[in-house]
């Protein structure tokens, strides 16, 4: 049969299904991203798994799906627990529903956090590094940490959760159902709540002129040189500080890669966050663990979900 052999990796999250496929050899081929927001049931977005594998595979055999899914995994049974940006996948056998559609290739499943410190660890801006703490910035906010190129899961896979941080005691509300978290300070759904809210506030201001209130733009609005754009990105940024140094401070990881979506407006909030860290970590902590943009952008999750087969 004509064709090459490739490894296919998907990266689940609450706005877009990024899909890529590689050679053996772990090397970009083709990538693409597909919205999921209208999605409202597991089988929409098995239908979308389904298209994107035609569409990447059309001249080639996938020799091993991985897939990276925002939220808890519990990878034995192969069920999203809780991810409160695809609730429709919780508590639903998803990886099971995934191997029943392309059985007999191989599939794993993981968390997207963790798939995208695999990448950036292997592939990107950790290379080199014993340790990596990773930060996702996105529709939410996730975190892995790899020692010695394997994942620290936790007792029960929680480990490295830093968007569920809390950083402020009785603090803004989270889609989680806690309180003061960092992801409640800092992600998608956060900027463009906290801009809604100014906007219904200061009915002045230029944050009310915009078409939608979205991150793309009121960075746009910032660049412009408007204060509010530039408080709100500033506020959510010097929050993104305090967690950084609190990983800092807890594990002291040789590299702290910052990747994900919100990274593409990082002028406007990357300099708060490094005053946040160095004001509340630890001077020798902040001075050995090394702070990086990662390399691999938004597609590092996709990396990272093949990193199980180019290790086999």
């Amino acid at each position: 049969m004509p064709g090459s052999e490739v490894y296919v990796g998907f990266d689940l999250g609450g706005s877009f299904l990024k899909a890529s496929s590689f050679g053996m050899d772990g090397a970009l081929q083709e990538r693409f991203s597909i919205d999921t927001q209208w999605c409202q049931r597991a089988e929409n977005y098995l239908d979308l798994f389904k298209d994107a594998i035609k569409s990447l595979s059309t001249d080639k055999h996938p020799k091993g799906i991985g897939v990276a899914v925002a939220g808890v995994l519990d990878l034995d049974a192969g069920k999203v627990v809780d991810s409160p940006n695809l609730p429709a996948l919780c508590g639903v056998p998803f990886l099971g529903m995934l191997k029943d559609v392309f059985s007999p290739v191989p599939l794993q499943m993981m968390n997207d956090a963790n798939a995208a410190a695999l990448g950036e660890y292997f592939a990107g801006a950790g290379a080199g590094y014993e340790s990596m703490f990773i930060i996702t910035l996105g529709t939410g906010v996730g975190g892995g940490f790899v020692q010695n190129g394997q994942i620290w899961r936790g007792a029960s896979g929680m480990a490295g959760e830093i968007g569920h941080m809390i950083i402020e005691k009785n603090g803004k509300p989270c889609t989680c159902g806690s309180r003061g978290c960092l992801e409640a300070y800092f992600s998608s759904w956060a900027l463009e709540r906290d801009a809604k809210a100014h906007a219904a506030q200061h009915l002045d201001s230029a944050i009310g002129s915009l078409d939608e209130i979205a991150p793309i733009f009121l960075a746009e609005l910032a660049v412009s040189g408007d204060h509010d754009a530039r408080a709100i990105w500033e506020n959510g940024g010097y929050a993104l500080g305090v967690g950084i140094a609190n990983i800092m401070n807890l594990l002291n990881p040789a590299s702290i890669v910052l990747v994900g979506g919100l990274m593409n407006a990082k002028e406007h909030f990357l300099p708060s966050a490094q005053r946040a860290w160095e004001a509340n970590s630890f001077e020798q902590a902040s001075r050995s663990s090394k702070v990086f943009l990662g390399k691999l952008g938004e597609w590092a999750g996709v990396r990272g979900a093949i990193q199980p087969f180019l290790r086999n």
